[in-house]
């Protein structure tokens, strides 16, 4: 049996949630306070918890505005002039009415659909037949819906008991403070909705329509072996860890095991065995009892002497035992023939071993008629990266060749690297109190379905750059794509500048791309819907020195004619995207991306390089200087580039730009380092970098 799919709709920041489940084990990342909590806690509350808690918080606003906007005129009409006698008739009948022919007004709550799997070779269905709907032979799955309804009765009950609040609230909108009073009141409302409800879960066909209600939601909990290892563990690397997880939790193990059982049975009798020998209960009695004695003979006096002979038993059972051994069992770890305590590790290693440990518990408790999951939430804690590596490889390896399946919530980018793009879901803000949930593994299944060879490349390109360390991706809040070190230096120190101060407060993931790569991204972009900045080089023919040669060239520069050729047929020339930038048509994706590049604004440059030089000395490309004028600028600047020698009339030789450049291009690093070191970042900050950041602020 295998969980497939869960549709969560309506539930706290989600408006409609999609998650779908590896065979072995699926990863769900997402930054803080994305969401991750939410789903994994609704979907364990679901299939594990005995009472399930819904609460006013676990509704979109959205949904209770719409309720509200329609019922509150009800409410009033009712309590300006009805009395509790009339409530069902003249107030609930109006938003729940009995007939299933009548609309009810109904507040929209969480539904999740669930389809599970089964291999009918293998699979015995028999805790699942009785909610079989469809027939053929060839189709096998299983469809729930669960869902958080409200019950008519219940209402009925909530809105009389709370009749009086409800009568006097009303009319005291009359009164000062009516935008407060009312806004109360109407918490009021949907919290009396809110109790009202009942979880209720239902057995249905593929499409979710035709379904059938199950008699209780426990009937659902019962298909599932379910296992959820917290984020918060009792774990301790002080000398004041007296808790003994690990050991308690070996313990716990151990008793999973046959042979373990028969022994701890024997062992009460084994242990009571000295006891009595020794005569220990009357020592016990005798020393308690002698203190005790003229207390007893003054309380006999009260009841007529009917108090009766205090005694002492001894009871040892087998959870006695087994609480003994918690107690008194220690995990150490043997150094070199010293032996060291729990402690001695660190929360890291006690962690890691601690959730194997309940793994394995997990792994012995597996029940072939279920369906068998556990969950992790955030393993990552107290882990240092290579640690975190190591436990998500084993754990992915493990469960692949155990055949089981669990799901593992991160916010660590070292375990979505590791885990890689196929095991990945992803959890995004997607606006004010909105999230998202992505699945990039299914557009790299896709892409290596094709039978583009592109496409099978582009997967490959995916799983490539998430295995190198570019995952941080999905974490991000926005995202800048840029060719080499120098812009990385540059943008770096460019976002520690105040007017980016907004910018910087942001989680900008910074990628690495050549000119060829970066439109590589495009579909993982729009998948994550991520905004992103991709700053390249105009790259036209480096021979090309006036203005009007310049705009006749066609670049090579692979990001930029790709995306252009999306809406365009042919390659541009560099005049073409000049205009292409000036009607912001280098803005796309629905606003997801805008491609950064030279103009002539950037002093007809081709590369970051010429764009900053040309700006602080005030002169494009085209324009020469003799090498003693160079000369002078470099030592005024403190700006370091190389400048050309010419044996002949060497004080004499005119260089461009360009020239210098070229003679440069060995030193590209150290010109930055020069930049920044001399604090000259404001003076030759180009023109297409700072209107694609001031894009990206915004």
């Amino acid at each position: 049996m295998k969980l497939i799919k869960m549709i969560v709709n309506d539930y706290r920041q989600f408006d409609k949630a999609e998650l779908d489940f590896d065979d072995d084990v699926t990863i769900i990342a997402g930054a803080n306070n994305s969401g991750k909590t939410s789903l994994i806690s609704l979907i364990k509350n679901m299939i594990s918890s005995e009472k399930i808690t819904y609460a006013e918080s676990d509704i979109p606003a959205k949904n209770m505005k719409i309720w509200i906007d329609r019922v509150f005129p009800l409410f009033k009409e009712f309590f300006d002039k009805g009395k509790i006698e009339e409530v069902e008739p003249n107030l609930i009948e109006k938003i729940l009415p009995l007939s299933d022919d009548d609309e009810k007004i109904l507040l929209k709550t969480t539904e999740v659909y669930m389809q599970i799997d089964y291999n009918d070779i293998e699979d015995d269905i028999k805790l699942f037949a009785d909610y079989i709907m469809d027939l053929d032979e060839n189709k096998h799955s299983f469809y729930f819906i669960y869902s958080f309804e409200v019950n008519r009765r219940l209402f009925v009950k909530n809105v009389v008991d709370n009749y009086e609040k409800l009568r006097r609230r009303f009319a005291e909108l009359e009164e000062p403070n009516k935008d407060l009073k009312q806004r109360y009141l109407q918490q009021l409302l949907v919290k009396i909705y809110v109790n009202s409800i009942k979880p209720t879960c239902y057995f249905c066909d593929k499409e979710y329509n035709n379904k059938c209600k199950m008699d209780d939601v426990k009937e659902l909990r019962k298909l599932f072996n379910f296992t959820y290892i917290k984020a918060s563990r009792p774990l301790d690397d002080d000398d004041t860890d007296h808790s003994h997880m690990l050991s308690k939790q070996m313990i716990k193990m151990v008793k999973l095991d046959e042979s373990w059982n028969e022994l701890i049975n024997s062992l009460p009798d084994e242990l009571l065995k000295p006891i009595q020998d020794k005569k220990i209960d009357e020592k016990v009695r005798t020393a308690s009892l002698k203190s005790l004695k003229d207390t007893i003979n003054a309380l006999e006096q009260t009841n007529g002497g009917k108090t009766g002979e205090l005694m002492l038993d001894m009871n040892v059972t087998e959870d006695d035992i087994s609480e003994l051994l918690q107690k008194i069992t220690s995990t150490t770890y043997n150094v070199d023939g010293y032996y060291l305590g729990e402690a001695s590790q660190g929360l890291g290693y006690s962690n890691m071993i601690y959730m194997h440990l309940q793994l394995k518990e997990y792994e012995k408790s597996i029940n072939p008629l279920k369906v068998n999951v556990f969950f992790i939430e955030e393993p990552e804690s107290h882990m240092h990266p290579q640690m975190q590596q190591v436990f998500i490889k084993y754990l992915i390896k493990y469960y692949r060749e155990k055949g089981l399946q669990g799901v593992v919530t991160t916010h660590s980018n070292e375990m979505v690297r590791v885990a890689g793009i196929s095991h990945l879901r992803v959890i995004r803000r997607a606006g004010d109190f909105k999230s998202a949930l992505y699945n990039p593994s299914s557009l790299v299944e896709k892409l290596k379905k094709s039978e583009k060879d592109e496409d099978k490349e582009l997967a490959n390109f995916f799983d490539w750059f998430f295995e190198i360390g570019y995952s941080e991706i999905v974490f991000a809040d926005k995202a800048i794509l840029y060719e080499g070190d120098t812009e990385r230096l540059l943008i770096r120190k460019l976002l520690t500048l105040p007017k980016y101060e907004k910018l910087s407060q942001q989680y900008i993931a910074f990628i690495q791309v050549g000119g060829a790569y970066a439109y590589n991204y495009r579909r993982l972009i729009e998948l994550l819907k991520i905004k992103t900045l991709i700053i390249t080089d105009l790259d036209y023919d480096k021979e090309c020195i006036e203005a009007e040669e310049i705009k006749k060239s066609e670049i090579t520069n692979a990001t930029i004619n790709n995306f252009y050729k999306e809406t365009n047929s042919q390659n541009p020339t560099v005049e073409q995207l000049y205009g292409w930038k000036v009607n912001k048509e280098n803005i796309m994706n629905n606003g997801l991306i805008y491609v950064a590049y030279q103009t002539y604004d950037d002093s007809y440059a081709r590369t970051l390089e010429e764009a900053m030089l040309g700006k602080y000395f005030g002169f494009d490309i085209s324009q020469k200087l003799k090498r003693s004028d160079w000369c002078t600028k470099k030592k005024n600047s403190k700006l370091q580039f190389s400048i050309p020698r010419n044996r002949q009339d060497e004080d004499d030789s005119e260089f461009s730009l360009r020239d210098i450049l070229k003679s440069s291009a060995g030193t590209k690093t150290d010109f930055m380092y020069s930049v920044i070191m001399n604090n000259l970042l404001n003076k030759m900050e180009p023109n297409y970098i700072s209107e694609g950041l001031e894009w990206l602020m915004k």
